[in-house]
């Protein structure tokens, strides 16, 4: 079902599937023009890694993108996929997964964009990207349990699906995706770090561009939160599911 996902979205373009990877190499080109040739901009933070800003950017929206991806497409899974409540005997928990699985493969293939403009860049990539699933693992947990909270909720409550637009931008600039946690004043780190988005963004960025494990405490909390998280949301969709076909 998620390769059937993947084909509609790109069906009838001449590209195709390409586009996945077309896409993140034309935003980290945009970023690198503009942040690093433009703006000048610095990390503000001595690392020993010799990245730019512009890719320690983009190692951030990769994860955004995710995010912002499961969440859009969650609000509306169960009324997109009507035919499946009404008609016939399905497994509706599938549903969330496909969303995931997806859209899991397009932040691969930016993966694969970043670690390529890395090593044109003159990047070291050291051992400590092996850890990299270290990062992703607890925030898929985290993006299946947001998936059926959404999926749940959003038959519902209408107004979600407007809402979630303007939550996902409130996340974008409220985590560490354009800056450093070390930049961040210490009373307000800890609200920082509530962001479902910081405590990744950070792990991620550790492991693939600076060869740090500073983040694995915050990431042991963060999985043993996303384990809750999930299973309540799973829980309440399956609570919630004998009610959608009447909703529909």
């Amino acid at each position: 079902m998620a390769k059937r996902d993947l084909a509609i979205r790109y069906k009838g373009s001449v590209m195709g599937v390409l586009w996945s990877f077309f896409n993140p190499l034309l935003m980290l080109g945009i970023y690198t023009f503009v942040f690093q040739y433009i703006f000048k901009a610095k990390w503000g933070v001595e690392v020993d890694n010799p990245v730019g800003y512009a890719v320690i950017l983009f190692s951030g929206l990769i994860l955004h993108m995710w995010f912002a991806e499961v969440a859009t497409r969650s609000v509306s899974l169960i009324s997109s996929n009507a035919n499946f409540v009404k008609k016939v005997v399905f497994p509706l928990e599938v549903l969330p997964w496909v969303v995931l699985i997806a859209s899991c493969i397009q932040f691969l293939t930016a993966l694969v964009v970043l670690l390529g403009f890395m090593l044109f860049e003159g990047a070291e990539i050291g051992s400590h990207i092996l850890l990299f699933p270290l990062a992703i693992f607890p925030f898929s947990i985290m993006l299946i349990g947001c998936a059926y909270f959404f999926a749940a909720l959003g038959l519902f409550i209408k107004d979600l699906e407007q809402f979630i637009q303007s939550f996902v931008t409130i996340l974008l600039f409220t985590s560490t995706i354009f800056f450093s946690i070390r930049n961040v004043p210490e009373i307000i780190q800890p609200f920082i770090k509530m962001n479902p988005l910081t405590i990744p963004v950070e792990a991620f960025r550790d492991f693939v561009l600076f060869n740090g494990l500073s983040s694995l405490g915050d990431l042991f909390l963060f999985t043993c939160l996303s384990l809750v998280f999930a299973c309540f949301s799973f829980y309440m969709f399956r609570k919630l599911s004998p009610l959608f076909p009447d909703v529909l």
